[in-house]
């Protein structure tokens, strides 16, 4: 979700012994200034946070207790309730970001998946009934339950560091888990007042925050945890997963990528101008600095420069009409090297700046920049962007865009699709096309951003971009274990007895026949097309019936 440059870890490293060697050197003027306002944890504080939450994991139990973590998350409602104005402040301090960018990007979904999850875990711990079970086995309870897995690990970014740190803490309690939180340091003012915040809010024995950069987050990793969930770049990424194989510990990875907008030929002007507005609002909005934002737009080549005019227009007369360093309604970066790295996308482009291109280090402001004609090797493509650049490309051939994507960019966080004809992939053989060939962690239809919203819908990569999925139920599923439970009886051993030696024919044709593979035949032929559907009703109930007519005989002549 970070490009390397605006991790809290440094750009240069590789491998997982680079990342665990702490860092002697002289701490630069960000970090000094960074930690002179978020209080940095103690190294030697950590293994011992850590261990506290363990043992109070596997000692005290509380955490087992839906009353528990409802009254923990209820705490935390009102705790951030009450301290909105606050929070949006922090951030504005952190990087520019409007009050109500943040209490409309951050906080009112985060509200709101909190009160979803309050309302509904009580019945995600019911436990789930197994179907479809062999007839020897259909008088007893088998099911699954959720149990949590323990101490969860939680490392969160800087560019939307409410929302995206507190969707994961509400699952992860929800789930019944303790959880080591580490935010981003890049947001100092934001990571230390929700350091407080959660200390008020939460029992000292259910969370514990580190704070800190490199040294802090490593000496993190070097304790044991029952899951991690981790948010930031590939590369990042790549060394936590590789350090928690180390030690068998499972992990959410949410990453991300370049994530394209495909604008097909069937759209009108009126359309056209819908389409520029959203993604315009899709790439600008955080000034960039979003996981899933709009990162390139591909456009056929017949509608290409009237999307342009479009996109520009929007920019420079409906979003940003006295947009300039000055000016507080536009997020700035989040620190000089991401800046910088932002300008040299913008010097080295060959494509051409038709909006924006400003750049004020001293603020750490780039404009709204707009690059029209741009080619796959463009610097513009090399890497996710991160930042308020929208290059443009465009196609006349639909099969070798998707062909050149998927070398270059397969599996991205997101992609989006904008079309004038049906949305309908049945209906729309295009549409269909580019779902199907781009394998993609979320996919939107004439719009952008809005499934990361969606209280209760899986949201997370694949490949590339993550592994792994949260939000609502399925954080609560991500931060529990799914285990089959079986209450056998004593008193039907009979029932039983043909899986016991001396093995013979006529139990062997009794275990086959109690199975659930319709008393070992089937519904379909050698060749041809298997039914759809499964199988009729028809076969299903003579199969079974014969099933039972099976174990009939064998308890009859075995009395």
């Amino acid at each position: 979700m970070t490009p390397p440059s605006a991790n809290t870890l440094k750009d240069s490293v590789s491998s997982v012994e680079s990342f665990t060697k702490i860092d002697k050197a002289t701490p630069s003027a960000s970090t000094k200034a960074s930690e002179s306002i978020l209080k940095y944890t103690a190294l030697d504080d950590i293994p011992v946070g850590v261990k506290k939450l363990t043992d109070s994991f596997h000692k005290n139990g509380k955490t087992h207790s839906i009353q528990y973590r409802l009254n923990q998350l209820r705490n935390l409602y009102f705790v951030i309730k009450d301290n909105q104005d606050a929070i949006c402040d922090a951030l504005f301090k952190d990087f520019g970001r409007v009050p109500t960018e943040s209490q409309i990007l951050e906080i009112d979904g985060s509200l709101n998946e909190l009160v979803h999850t309050m309302a509904n875990l009580h019945n995600w711990l019911k436990p789930e009934p197994v179907k479809d079970l062999p007839i020897t086995l259909k008088s007893n309870p088998i099911y699954i339950e959720r149990i949590p897995y323990g101490v969860v690990l939680i490392i969160s970014p800087f560019n939307y560091p409410f929302f995206l740190s507190f969707s994961a803490i509400i699952g992860a309690i929800a789930a019944g888990n303790v959880v080591v939180f580490k935010p981003s340091e890049l947001t100092p003012h934001f990571s230390q007042l929700f350091t407080n915040l959660l200390s008020e809010a939460l029992d000292d024995d259910l969370l514990f925050t580190i704070n800190g950069s490199i040294p802090e987050t490593t000496k993190a990793l070097e304790q044991k945890y029952d899951k991690i969930m981790y948010t930031g770049n590939n590369a990042v990424g790549t060394i936590i997963a590789k350090k928690a194989a180390e030690t068998l510990t499972p992990v959410i990875l949410e990453l991300g990528g370049k994530s394209p907008a495909f604008v097909l030929d069937d759209l009108s002007e009126k359309e056209l101008t819908v389409v520029a507005r959203r993604i315009a609002w899709g790439r600008f909005t955080n000034a960039g600095q979003t996981c899933v934002a709009v990162d390139y737009v591909l456009a056929h080549d017949s509608i290409k420069e009237r999307l342009v005019r479009e996109i520009v227009k929007v920019v420079k007369e409906e979003f940003y009409p006295e947009l300039n360093k000055d000016n507080k309604d536009f997020t700035h970066i989040i620190h000089d090297r991401a800046v910088s790295n932002l300008s040299k996308i913008i010097k080295t482009t060959k494509g051409k700046i038709v909006v924006g291109g400003d750049v004020d280090e001293a603020s750490r402001y780039v404009a709204p920049t707009v690059v029209d004609n741009v080619d796959w090797d463009d610097s513009t493509m090399k890497g996710e962007i991160f930042g308020p650049i929208l290059p443009i490309l465009s196609y006349s051939s639909l099969d070798e865009a998707l062909s050149r994507l998927q070398s270059r960019h397969d599996t991205p966080l997101a992609q989006y699709i904008f079309t004038g004809g049906s949305t309908s992939r049945a209906k729309n053989p295009k549409l269909n096309k580019i779902s199907q060939q781009i394998r993609s962690g979320g996919a939107v239809i004439n719009d952008v951003l809005m499934h990361v919203a969606l209280t209760n819908a899986p949201f997370g990569g694949i490949g590339s971009s993550g592994s792994g999925s949260y939000h609502g139920w399925f954080s609560f599923r991500a931060f529990t274990h799914e285990r089959t439970t079986m209450e056998q009886k004593l008193w039907n051993d009979f029932v039983l007895k043909a899986r016991y030696p001396p093995f013979t024919e006529k139990n062997q044709k009794l275990v086959s026949a109690s199975q659930t593979d319709y008393n070992g035949k089937v519904w379909f032929d050698r060749q041809g097309d298997v039914r759809v559907k499964g199988p009729s009703g028809l076969f299903s109930t003579w199969t079974s019936v014969a099933g039972v007519a099976a174990l009939i005989y064998y308890f009859v002549g075995n009395l």
